[in-house]
């Protein structure tokens, strides 16, 4: 980057004052100071820098502990219904939703951790932006592992609806 161009942030020739990463040129700028009090008020860069690439770790920490989550539900309740036995588990081995109603709960509350996934995670993605914090990795795993895994998930449970009110 030549020295010239104008950074948010950084005073030319002063390169140690430069913590910004590239993903941090889309954060939302902070309003200019126009008084004494309000530039101290002003937060450390360096306490900024550190909170930036604390998002980045939170982002990818949240989508896989979304799907960990999913898995860890549904299977709890998979064993908990195969543990209580019914009548479609003595037709096979395979079989881990015992009966009709397991079948149904099973779905609406495995389906509960990828929603709230979708929702926390969008609601966590405003409050750094409106933060002027580093948000762009919360939209990240919003779009890519969390929104279709959440569907994935969803034509799932939701199959598993249609076919027992069939």
């Amino acid at each position: 980057m030549a020295s010239h161009e104008y950074r948010p942030g950084f005073a030319p020739g002063h390169p140690e004052n430069d913590l910004h990463a590239a993903a941090d040129y889309s954060n939302k700028v902070r309003p200019t100071p126009h008084s004494f009090d309000e530039l101290a008020d002003q937060p450390d860069p360096k306490e900024v820098n550190e909170r930036n690439a604390a998002s980045t770790k939170q982002a990818l920490w949240f989508a896989a502990a979304t799907v960990a989550i999913t898995f860890l539900v549904a299977g709890i309740l998979a064993f908990i219904s195969r543990m209580m036995g019914g009548p479609l588990c003595e037709a096979g081995e395979a079989t881990w939703l015992c009966t009709g109603t397991w079948r149904t709960a099973w779905s609406v509350i495995s389906s509960i951790p990828p929603v709230a996934g979708i929702l926390g995670c969008a609601i966590i993605m405003v409050r750094k932006l409106n933060r002027y914090e580093r948000w762009m990795p919360w939209m990240g795993v919003f779009w890519l592992p969390i929104v279709p895994f959440a569907m994935w998930w969803l034509t799932i449970t939701i199959g598993i609806l249609a076919a027992d009110s069939a």
